[in-house]
């Protein structure tokens, strides 16, 4: 099988293993009336450098839907989410990238 194939198949079988769903348990939600990011700038995609800003870190987020891309977000980024479950509380993980997520208090 030639290279490029295989680096292709590898590629397709990365992004399947990481977009596996989210357990209803680890789910966030954005609270009404807030945003993840600047409304006016938007949200950035984390680079392998980081992010731009001081008190930003490289983050993916469990939504009920998925998991989001690494974005540069502030660290008071649970602040703006609430837990799908009731009685759980959003935390964030280390790692390159962290994750948002909930977890039991």
């Amino acid at each position: 099988m030639p290279w490029a194939i295989r680096g292709l198949l590898g590629a397709a079988a990365l992004v399947v293993l990481t977009s596996c769903g989210v357990s209803p348990d680890e789910a966030v939600r954005v609270k009404e009336g807030q945003t993840l990011g600047d409304p006016e700038a938007g949200l950035q995609y984390c680079s392998t450098f980081g992010c731009p800003y001081e008190g930003q870190a490289c983050l993916e987020v469990f939504f009920d839907y998925g998991r989001s891309p690494a974005l540069c977000l502030f660290l008071d980024v649970c602040e703006r989410l609430q837990c799908e479950k009731e009685g759980r509380q959003c935390a964030i993980f280390d790692g390159f990238p962290g994750q948002v997520k909930c977890i039991e208090p």
